[in-house]
């Protein structure tokens, strides 16, 4: 193949090719000029600090950064969008003309560009510059926005604002010492270094426009949730949750709610009660999939294979890469967020005590501070909030994945009350009995609305889920580098005397080709079809939706399984096995019961005189009081698993505040009670017995921390010994310990009793044998694991004796 000399037309394309970029650069440079002119005459310091909820509650770091809208900016930056399609426009022209007189292709073309590299020459330009620019936008977008917009110094002008997380590589690590030498090779990393990090803090930064409300509110939406503007710190601050004391709480319901003005002024700051999930559009959605630089990379071999009289390769990869990239953007991602989009909507009303007055208004437009009256039967909650009066039996299984029902009991009116995880249920949770003062529904206070709500922000953790790396992903961008280097290696040879095709054009095209066959650029697109693929088969097989096909490869890597024990490989629940009292700090006969057969009613008959004749008082009214197991309208106990095996077994009938024993001649008045505390590990509860009037405060907990806060006098010289033989024979063992209280003592006094003062001076009083059995298909499921290469690991609470056994 000879060469041919660039005639006219070619010479034309290639310089106003020139001229156009040399224009456009010009241009860029005056307005970068002015911009930095304008950056640098800020007063303030540029970059105010954001507050960030993560959904997955981890410590990230964000800046916000000011930026005005400039018309002229916004022309210069389409220029270089509208310049690449044109470019792809030309470049695809190019190429139908270079198969003159096939496929349509007019006669002359060839003849008139002078030949085939007089056309190819200024189609490889169009080819080489086009992609280039393809890259840069994809890699630098949200960067180059804002290099075409003005910086202000204050946020509360700015028409934008930029987001960008504060991530390790934006450190001074690629500082110099000036007294250090520094040689070309270290210069060389150094820069590398800096371009690196440059691309990876572009991945990084995000633009939002900000909204300005007729009231003069200024906000903006970032991961769903809504920011507004502080004139105090001239800061974006999102809204959406609050918290309250429990002085609060009572006071707001004391004085009739919010009144009509503060609910107006509380919407307009913190937006309605919605959590808006964008579904794209169709071109969005195709503009978001094909916005990748594998697709850049399919796109040069394509187009190099098409161009070089390979047309039939070329248009199968063609075709391949675009009916990858369609059905995944247009038939995975996008019906899934669609799906999202209507599990995040949550249409219902409910009533709320506004101005003293109650009334039914749609739960998108509750507001932080609004008092509301819960419904039950399964209704669903339309935000996170404090009990403040009566109480809510609520199944958090859509949270924990466990259908238990959880009871929620109101802030206590004390001066030294706290409010708690007891207090607060959550958005989206279904309540399954509310009892309380207006009408026999309980009141609950709006702490949290839309998106920073608990449904909120699992809402946001699919939509926004913490970033994977892959080796794979990490590393192809390095791969390409190489397979550059190659290039130019290759292009050298191709360029001695015994290589030399006689034109420039064909050995571009040639090392183009050479790379394509070297890296497959259908080397992504197997990748992508079989992420849609398997997508596909989660959707219709398992009913599980995918947004991110890019991570199910993560299930291939797994290397590592770790089991919740308590129901997930042992059985739900728990059988209340034995108790072993403790009299006069020594240990008495183990008392233990019957397990549950065909015949339950028979049994638990029979377990409730063995409780009544062998458990001496002070245990027995430990079992019926120290727990917070509630009993709903139909007799149903609910509550912890451990908790409500001990109580059924017992046999005392929980009523508001009142216990009372099977035969009905006993009766316990609960005074306080005493909620499971992580830090302390304990829980626990006072009473009163309503024939004696005599207080007792009962604590139940770990038998180590048991044994740690009872009076050491009042410890068995065997209590180590003995609980060690419990864990290894398999039991899940509390101990519980009490002490009693002067007579004397008023409710309101006991209320205000710190925690310490009541937890101090105990007595042990026994220990509570549980066994959790394992399920049959737990071993069947560890060896399959093991024979996948899979570590097996159990994490527990329980002893770790327990655990092994």
């Amino acid at each position: 193949m000879a060469d041919e000399l660039l005639n006219g037309p070619g010479i034309g394309v290639i310089v106003t090719t020139v001229l156009l970029l040399v224009f456009l650069a010009l241009l860029n440079g005056l307005f970068q000029y002015n911009r930095k002119h304008a950056l640098d005459s800020l007063q303030d310091p540029f970059g105010k600090p954001l507050t960030f909820h993560s959904p997955d509650e981890s410590v990230r770091s964000f800046k916000q950064y000011g930026f005005v809208y400039s018309l002229y900016g916004d022309i210069l930056l389409y220029s270089w969008v509208v310049l690449f399609v044109l470019g792809y426009i030309l470049m695809i022209f190019f190429c139908w003309l270079s198969y003159s007189p096939q496929f349509g292709a007019p006669g002359f073309a060839l003849e008139w560009f002078g030949g085939w590299n007089g056309l190819m020459a200024p189609w490889l330009l169009v080819f080489t510059i086009d992609h280039i620019l393809g890259m840069v936008l994809i890699f630098m977008w949200e960067a180059m926005r804002t290099r075409f917009m003005m910086p202000v110094s204050t946020l509360g002008e700015a028409t934008h604002v930029m987001i960008e997380e504060e991530l390790p590589f934006m450190t001074d690590e690629y500082l110099v010492d000036p007294d250090t030498e520094e040689g070309h090779l270290d210069r060389m990393k150094r820069h590398g270094a800096k371009v690196q990090a440059s691309f990876k803090r572009a991945k990084c930064q995000t633009v939002v426009a900000v909204q300005v409300e007729k009231d003069g509110t200024r906000s903006y939406e970032y991961t769903c949730v809504r920011y507004v503007h502080s004139t105090d710190d001239d800061c974006f601050h999102p809204t959406g949750i609050v918290e309250f004391t429990a002085a609060q709480v009572h006071e707001s319901v004391r004085r009739g709610g919010l009144t009509e003005k503060e609910a107006k002024d509380m919407l307009n700051t913190c937006g309605r009660n919605e959590i808006n999930v964008h579904v794209p559009s169709i071109l969005e959605a195709l503009l978001a999939e094909f916005s990748d630089f594998t697709y850049i990379f399919n796109s040069i071999g394509t187009w190099s294979y098409m161009v070089f009289s390979t047309w039939n390769i070329g248009t199968f990869w063609l075709l391949l890469t675009l009916g990858s990239g369609i059905f995944r953007s247009l038939f995975i991602v996008r019906p899934n967020q669609k799906k999202i989009h209507e599990l995040a909507q949550l249409h219902t009303e409910c009533e709320v005590l506004r101005d003293g007055k109650w009334t039914k208004i749609s739960a998108a437009d509750l507001v932080l501070g609004d008092v509301i009256a819960v419904e039950d039967n399964s209704s669903k909650l339309p935000c996170d909030g404090l009990v403040v009066d009566g109480s809510l039996v609520v199944n958090e299984s859509m949270l924990t994945g466990e259908p238990m029902p959880i009871q929620k009991m109101p802030v206590e009116k004390s001066n030294t009350a706290t409010v708690g995880k007891k207090n607060l249920a959550y958005a989206g949770t279904s309540c399954l009995e509310s009892n309380g003062p207006h009408g026999g529904k309980s009141l609950l206070i709006a702490t949290a609305v839309g998106a920073l709500t608990t449904r909120g922000q699992l809402v946001r953790m699919v939509l926004f889920p913490t970033s994977v790396r892959f080796k794979y992903n990490d590393q192809l961008p390095k791969v390409y580098m190489i397979l550059c280097l190659y290039m130019v290696v290759l292009f050298g040879i191709y360029m001695t005397p015994k290589m030399n095709l006689h034109s420039w054009v064909a050995t571009y095209l040639l090392v183009l080709n050479t790379i394509a066959m070297c890296l497959s650029p259908m080397l992504p697109v197997s990748m992508v079809m079989g992420q849609s693929a398997a997508a596909n088969r989660l959707e219709k097989t398992h009913k599980i939706g995918c947004l991110q096909p890019g991570r199910i490869p993560i299930a291939g890597k797994i290397s590592t399984m770790v089991f919740d024990k308590t129901g997930t490989i042992t059985k739900d629940g728990m059988d209340f096995d034995a108790v072993i009292p403790v009299e006069g700090a020594k240990f008495g006969q183990k008392v233990s019961f019957l397990p549950n057969d065909d015949d339950e009613e028979k049994i638990t008959e029979v377990n409730r005189v063995k409780v009544r004749a062998e458990v001496p008082d002070r245990l027995r009214h430990a079992l019926a009081s120290c727990h917070t197991v509630a009993m709903l309208r139909d007799g149903t106990l609910v509550g912890n698993h451990v908790e409500v095996s001990m109580v059924t077994l017992t046999g005392w009938t929980i009523g508001d505040t009142v216990l009372h024993s099977p035969t009905g001649d006993e009766a316990l008045e609960v005074i306080k009670k005493l909620d499971f505390d992580h830090c302390r590990m304990t829980s626990g509860v006072v009473v009163r017995n309503s024939a004696t009037k005599q207080l007792v405060v009962y604590v139940k907990g770990s038998y180590e921390k048991i044994k740690s806060i009872s009076e050491a006098a009042n410890v068995p010289a065997t209590y180590d010994e003995v609980t060690q033989k419990c864990a290894k024979d398999g039991y899940y063992t509390l101990g519980i310990a009490s002490k009693p209280l002067p007579q004397s003592l008023t409710t309101q006094q006991i209320a205000n009793m710190t925690r310490d003062s009541l937890e101090a001076g105990l007595s042990i009083c026994g220990l509570l044998l549980f066994r959790n059995e394992m399920k049959r298909d737990s071993p069947d499921a560890i060896r399959e694991l093991k024979k996948g290469s899979i570590r097996s690991v159990i994490c527990t609470g329980d002893n770790a004796l327990t655990g092994i056994s």
